[in-house]
């Protein structure tokens, strides 16, 4: 009951068009009480008069009356739908403002797949129930004692014979109330669960074909499909059966008043009139109750999807500005990570950090390093709170990060993560989603800066061109360059790469070292990296293991020392090194080789 009156709820701010279209919905019930009478009477009072003026009068009274309800009845319609389409927008607003605002640990629990079918399928079940079910459902209860009255005074013995099957109509109503409900839940779930598939399948179309595991894929899917489709025959045969007792019960019904209703005409006890006005009042009983079963599966449905979507709008916002916090403005890059702690909020128990100490001085480039769970990730996380320290303090110039608005903090932040997300739009836009107001010189100059320019422009509209959903027209290289020009674009005091140049070649690898070596001058920048030439130049190399700082010092200090650093080295980098090195003396002689060339001719 609670989540009935909580979408209710949502019609509050639209309580005055609601209340138009409550009062435009008793008019029309007003005129389906009247239009009966005036027709008993075009019958009672016109026909058996055998004056033709009588049957003129009554029939154009019904007709003005029919008239003017289905013209308050258009009305009502439209205004009801104005309601129920704001609610739906005020609604779809307020999930994806908090989609926005929820932490990653939010989506580390929750899949796409479940969260699209919430916000379309289930957004629209509220929909149909708020927009006109509700109003129905209020509109059928005053018919239906409206009505009663009205086929009380008429004649209340018949009317008590042709309630018996009403109330056999009622216990299968409450009989399908029951079970609607929670058949209604597995489909909705179920649908979450095909989403989910459908979207992870789209997403990894290319691992999918890579390893050859279309077949599977299919099969994966026709499963989840085929318990879809099972779940909603189950829930169609709850209908079916209960819809169709109750048209037997209407059947009945009607049967019923044919049989009493001559006897008491031919006995004298009412006239023909009387009993056509009786038969259409009956509607106004029978309507209600029969389209309650419809009402109440449309109710259902919508109880069923407020749970999944409050479950989103009530999600904890862990990361969240706190009502003193201040705006970050002049920010020089100091970076300090002092006594941190850290562990995911779905594994308390696990520490990535255990009492970390970092500090970073402005300007300073530092590269990070560490094998897999040391905690590079959620040191960067950390910075941008992404994630939330479960001890300790993130220092930005002194502020702790959970002082300071979330805003402003990121504002100061330009990010390259290893897996670049680009948008379904032009280069261009890609390029200034962080600075939309940049010129058009600026974004030029970020793209050459990152590389990434030359390849821009021989695409085909340039920087208009249209990448595709997830920049699915570019490589995995180009699309790392365009997430470097967006960060360089935003001109910011801290930038942080992570892995940045994992997905390039090494010339291109190279040439970008040699620019962003111009970028990061006079800012601070943390680099998560793979690639030796790249830790090579920072100022200074940190290496994390469980969770602390197990090094700190220069590529030559580290390696002096033939520690962690040096067994990482030895491990992942002396071999590339090595290479690195004869491909350089190699292509030295090649120049040494091409300059004595003129010489001996």
């Amino acid at each position: 009951m609670q989540n009935f009156w909580r979408l209710i709820s949502y019609l509050k701010p639209y309580r005055k068009r609601f209340v138009l279209s409550f009062v435009l919905a008793m008019t029309t019930i007003g005129g389906d009480l009247i239009v009966p009478m005036l027709f008993g009477w075009t019958i009672s009072r016109g026909l058996q008069s055998g004056q033709m003026e009588q049957v003129i009068l009554y029939a154009g009274l019904l007709v003005m009356v029919q008239a003017l309800k289905s013209g308050v009845n258009y009305a009502q319609w439209l205004v009801q739908h104005q309601v129920g389409q704001s609610v739906v927008r005020d609604l779809r607003d307020q999930l994806y403002s908090r989609l926005q605002a929820l932490p990653p640990s939010f989506y580390r629990n929750m899949s796409t797949g479940q969260i699209m079918s919430r916000v379309t399928s289930d957004v629209e079940a509220v929909q149909e129930y708020l927009g006109w079910g509700f109003l129905i459902q209020m509109m059928g209860a005053t018919s239906f004692i409206g009505t009663s009255l009205i086929l009380l005074l008429l004649d209340w013995q018949l009317t008590l014979v042709l309630y018996l099957p009403l109330l056999v109509l009622l216990v299968i109503v409450y009989h399908f109330d029951r079970h609607i409900g929670p058949a209604w839940d597995a489909v909705r779930e179920q649908m979450g669960v095909l989403s989910t598939v459908l979207q992870e399948n789209i997403s990894g179309v290319r691992v999918v074909q890579a390893f050859a595991q279309e077949k599977r894929e299919n099969g994966r899917f026709r499963t989840q499909n085929l318990l879809n489709r099972e779940k909603n025959l189950s829930r169609a045969r709850l209908e079916a059966n209960s819809f169709s007792a109750m048209d037997a019960m209407v059947g009945l019904t009607f049967a019923l008043l044919a049989y009493f209703g001559a006897q008491r005409v031919i006995n004298g006890h009412g006239d023909l009139g009387q009993f056509f006005a009786y038969q259409w009042y009956l509607w106004g009983i029978i309507w209600p109750v029969r389209f309650m079963g419809w009402l109440i599966s449309m109710m259902r449905q919508a109880l069923a999807a407020a749970p999944r979507l409050f479950q989103i709008l009530d999600a904890p916002l862990t990361i969240a500005d706190k009502p003193e916090a201040i705006t970050l403005q002049h920010v020089r890059g100091e970076i300090e990570f002092r006594n941190v702690h850290f562990a995911f909020e779905d594994e308390p128990d696990r520490l990535v950090m255990k009492g970390l100490n970092l500090h970073v001085w402005p300007g300073e480039v530092v590269a990070v390093l560490g094998s897999t769970g040391s905690g590079k990730s959620s040191l960067v996380n950390l910075i941008g709170r992404f994630q939330e320290v479960t001890d300790g303090q993130v220092l930005i110039d002194g502020h702790d990060v959970r002082d300071v608005t979330l805003e402003s903090l990121r504002r100061h932040i330009g990010i390259v993560p290893q897996e670049a997300f680009l948008f379904s739009a032009s280069v261009r836009e890609n390029v200034a989603y962080g600075n939309p107001d940049a010129s058009e010189a600026d974004i030029i100059r970020a793209a050459k800066l990152a590389q990434a320019h030359d390849f821009i422009m021989e695409m085909p509209q340039g920087y208009d061109t249209q990448i595709g959903e997830r920049g699915v027209r570019l490589s995995g290289g180009q699309k790392q360059r365009l997430a470097l020009a967006r960060a360089i674009l935003v001109d910011p005091e801290i930038l942080i790469l992570d892995e940045a140049t994992s997905a390039v070649d090494t010339r291109t690898e190279h040439e970008i070292q040699q620019a962003l070596e111009q970028v990061m001058q006079g800012r601070t920048s943390i680099i998560i990296a793979q690639r030796l030439s790249t830790i090579k130049h920072a100022d200074r190399v940190v290496v994390l293991k469980d969770g602390v700082v197990a090094e700190a010092g220069t590529h030559a200090e580290l390696l002096a020392r033939k520690g962690e650093y040096a067994r990482i080295y030895d491990l992942q980098y002396r071999e590339s090194d090595e290479l690195l090195a004869e491909m350089q003396q190699y292509m030295a002689a090649q120049d040494e080789a091409y300059k004595l060339r003129p010489l001996a001719a």
